[in-house]
């Protein structure tokens, strides 16, 4: 950790824009002919630093960020993956120490991965993680899951959430951090970059620049660009292909792990539109933001300040890389990595170790690990002094998030599929005779490929598709533990909950103490109507990851239907305890509430979850049986008919609205109409059956007058 003394900077402000999945060598600055990036380029030619060689400490969006944010490796804040993890609150951020300076932060979050449920907005007055905002109607009605399987938003929405807060902080020294995240898989680049070029990953980059464009024209036109630091980074590439990997997360070659990295600087001595060859890292971002402003470098930062390289790009000095990726151990029960890059060798510590001399071989073609085993010891020993100098006393410190069901399948249909747990995730780092013994990520690209193409098909409903890969992928790599949970899910997209079962079952065998496939199977019990068996695999997911919201919600169902409303209402109160925001919780800790007859906690329970969505119908729906349930029928009818109008054709409303109608003075006609209404459209269903008995019901009673 460096840091130059110097006289503090003019008030500049601070914008930093990643951009997510964004390998450097896709960009036209970074000499790719095929790219449509002419206003990056005339960014990096004209104003900024060019850093040629800008390394990601770990090709995952979670723990790269986090090291962007914190200046510090994942060995250090912990966060090593996108599931089971959130920044500890005790690790410091550059916004928390630019708000404490007088700056007004901001951040607008492109998608999921980085929610703010996963802590990485401490210090941030405003953190817009609203993937929905400024969506079009059309924009609402095509982005289902069914076309994306979680939410994002494009790069231009992403700019008219950050124009609008820069247009509340007008007069303000601010600090924003800006997230694109279109290159990552899927590929859906809009029109016409679609259609533009041979390869729509290169169509996303080319939206992504012509949004940067128009952010620039921002800047220029509020008179921001020569007020403003920019640093423009990726958080990690894409392999596309390149050593077997589709995508990224399981590989710690260059394509993922080389980055672009443009930063202006709008002062005197500054260099512009210069090429600083040097190989840097992401964690030096935060840091030279701190020097650039005149402020000290936190004492726990690990990176250095680049303020000198910023000033003679050709004098920097290489600044030596410790890479890591834990993702293949926690999903797919195979060996951890880790790695050291230097400006001319990279060293892969796994079960085969490698070598690459980056110089001569700058694709990492030919490990030459038996042709060089001097240096390969060197760049050994010095990885395991690095990891163990810049580790935290406390590893296992920013694990433990708390991700509901929704969340989760999200993270899964971004290819981030389930399978680790908290015992897998607070794990040292093998020994290396017990790295020897593991299975080897790099003998396994054909199940990579595999995984990606079911995930994909799941997601797009094939499901029958993504069973048969997985079964190929299956007698490749027989004890991969998220294979059989994959294939779990393919078999329930079928309507096989039997056949899922008996995959989701496989998993616990390979991996007992994994909590996720005992939470499936508790769910699917549950909906099969098997109370009990439900119950068991809930508590046994509860006792493997005690702070899983998902599972103690549905656990607490389970103990509702059983009647044991105390467990029930105990369970429920633990899930939102650690999940305030939990839509889904506080709506079942009410209905719990309001079967037990304690109304006013019904009521306080069901107006914590209306807070949260004030149009969700299934909590208005909620609230309605509540009065329905105290007697005040008018208010519940109006509670009733709010949730109709927004949701029209839901069976539940129009049954429980009919019961309103019912009820206090009697309005039969329109009764009717809704129970009709659900036999018309709902014939067959447990709702229809249950609208032609209260018909029954009432003509019975009409005809006995």
């Amino acid at each position: 950790m460096t840091g130059c003394s110097r006289a503090p900077s003019p008030a500049m402000n601070v914008l930093v824009l990643t951009l997510d999945t964004t390998r450097a060598d896709r960009l036209g600055c970074y000499g790719f002919e095929g790219a449509v990036t002419p206003n990056l380029d005339r960014f990096a030619a004209e104003r900024a630093v060019r850093f040629e060689n800008a390394i990601s400490p770990v090709p995952i969006t979670l723990p790269s960020h986090a090291s962007i944010m914190t200046g510090t490796y994942p060995v250090w804040h912990g966060v090593h993956d996108n599931d089971g993890f959130f920044l500890d609150d005790g690790v410091t951020t550059l916004a928390e120490i630019l708000a404490q300076e007088g700056f007004a932060t901001g951040a607008v979050i492109a998608s999921f991965p980085l929610d703010s449920q996963f802590n990485l907005d401490q210090g941030f007055q405003t953190y817009n993680d609203n993937y929905r905002q400024d969506w079009t109607p059309s924009e609402i009605e095509a982005r289902t899951p069914l076309s994306f399987g979680f939410e994002e938003r494009r790069a231009n929405r992403v700019n008219t959430a950050a124009f609008r807060w820069l247009d509340e902080h007008a007069d303000d020294r601010f600090f924003l951090w800006m997230h694109y995240f279109d290159p990552h898989q899927n590929y859906d680049p809009p029109p016409p970059y679609d259609t533009m070029l041979p390869f729509r990953y290169d169509g996303e980059i080319a939206f992504v620049d012509e949004s940067f464009g128009r952010l620039m024209d921002y800047l220029g036109e509020h008179d921001l660009v020569d007020r403003t630091i920019i640093v423009v980074v990726g958080d990690h590439g894409e392999s596309l292909g390149d050593h077997g990997e589709p995508t990224h997360a399981s590989y710690i070659y260059d394509p993922t792990m080389r980055v672009p990295l443009l930063v202006w600087v709008p002062q005197e001595g500054y260099a512009r539109g210069a090429v600083a060859p040097a190989q840097v890292r992401l964690i030096d971002i935060a840091p030279t933001i701190l020097d650039l402003l005149g402020l000290a470098v936190h004492p726990e930062m690990q990176g250095e300040s680049l303020l000198p390289t910023l000033q003679d790009p050709s004098s920097g000095k290489p600044l030596p890389a410790l890479l890591e990726c834990l993702f293949p151990r926690y999903h797919f029960n195979w060996a951890p990595l880790r790695g050291l890059r230097t400006q001319q060798w990279k060293y892969i510590l796994a079960p085969k170790p490698e070598l690459y001399d980056l110089e001569a071989d700058p694709t990492e073609t030919f490990n030459v690990i038996s042709s060089r085993p001097e240096v390969a010891a060197r760049l050994d020993a010095e990885l395991k002094e690095m990891f163990a100098t810049h580790s935290a006393a406390q590893p296992g410190r920013s694990t433990g998030t708390t991700v509901d069901a929704d969340d989760r399948a999200k993270l899964e249909a971004l290819g981030y599929l389930g399978g680790s747990n908290a015992n897998v995730r607070v794990a040292p780092f093998p020994s290396d005779a017990e790295l020897a013994g593991m299975r080897n990520p790099m003998d396994y690209p054909l199940v990579l490929d595999y995984i990606n193409f079911a995930t994909e098909h799941v997601r797009l409903k094939r499901n029958g598709e993504a069973a048969e890969a997985i079964r190929f992928a299956l007698q490749m790599d027989p004890n991969n533990p998220s294979l059989e949970a994959l294939l779990g899910r393919a078999f329930l997209g079928l309507g096989d909950r039997d056949r899922a079962l008996v995959e989701f079952k496989r998993a616990v065998e390979v991996n007992p103490s994994d909590a996720a496939p005992h939470f499936v199977m508790g769910v699917i019990h549950l909906r099969e109507g098997r109370i009990r068996e439900a119950r068991e695999c809930l508590e046994v997911a509860v006792r493997l990851e005690p702070s899983r919201v998902e599972a103690l919600t549905e656990l607490g169902s389970a103990y509702a239907l059983e009647g044991s409303f105390d467990a029930a209402i105990e369970t429920l109160t633990r899930a939102v305890k650690l999940d305030d925001g939990n839509l889904e919780a506080w709506m079942r800790l009410g209905t719990v509430y309001i079967d037990s007859g304690r109304w006013e906690e019904a009521r306080d329970a069901l107006q914590r979850a209306l807070s949260l969505d004030p149009y969700s119908s299934l909590v208005l729906d909620k609230i309605a049986i509540l009065y329905i349930r105290v007697g005040n029928i008018d208010f519940a009818r109006q509670v009733l008919q709010k949730a109709i109008e927004s949701d029209p054709d839901n069976p539940a409303l129009r049954f429980h609205m009919a019961e309103a109608l019912l009820l206090g003075e009697q309005d039969v006609p329109h009764a009717r109409e809704h129970l009709q209404f659900i036999l018309n459209h709902y014939p067959g269903s447990q709702w229809a059956g249950a609208a032609q008995e209260r018909i029954s019901r009432m003509d019975g009673r009409r005809g006995g007058t």
